[in-house]
């Protein structure tokens, strides 16, 4: 299930993020504190307000907490596209849950935002998302050094009307 995020997934998020190995796939910093979960909330929420993004909590039934989250970020020059997201806490790997989010994500991209096309990048040690990105029929664009961590990472798009990889498999 796909849910706006709450202060109540905070705790689930610093869990997540203070995983080295996962933060380090997301290419994300880890954080010193739970403080920075406050942040992390409050950009989210900010971001959604000013139309720069939508962010999903991942719940999955019988999991009190948050799994991981999902995001839709949009570039300023108002093109019909989004950078696609996500990241899941460790436990929850490798059952599928990252390509059934992604998947009613970029369903909900675009048949209700009607955007032309959605993009990811994943670092090219991140096999997990690189197989979640083929399966959902994302397209390799390039490869890149990612300028702030030296990390080497590739890029993919998604068109409109490659819906047929969106169904279930």
């Amino acid at each position: 299930m796909l849910r706006a995020p709450s202060e109540s997934d905070i705790p689930a998020w610093f869990a997540r993020a203070t995983d080295v190995e996962s933060a380090s796939l997301a290419g994300d910093p880890v954080p010193d504190d739970i403080d920075a979960g406050e942040r992390w909330f409050a950009r989210s929420r900010q971001r959604f307000a000013d139309g720069k993004a939508i962010q999903w909590s991942m719940d999955q039934t019988g999991v009190s907490d948050a799994i991981g989250t999902i995001t839709l970020s949009f570039d300023a020059t108002g093109a019909r596209a989004a950078a696609l997201g996500f990241v899941l806490a460790r436990a929850h790997w490798g059952h599928g849950l990252g390509s059934e989010a992604a998947r009613e994500v970029l369903r909900y991209a675009f048949e209700t935002l009607e955007l032309e096309q959605v993009t990811a990048e994943a670092a090219t040690r991140n096999f997990a998302s690189l197989r979640i990105l083929a399966k959902l029929g994302f397209k390799h664009i390039e490869s890149f050094i990612d300028e702030s961590d030296g990390e080497r990472c590739e890029r993919f798009a998604l068109d409109a009307g490659n819906g047929c990889s969106l169904r279930a498999v």
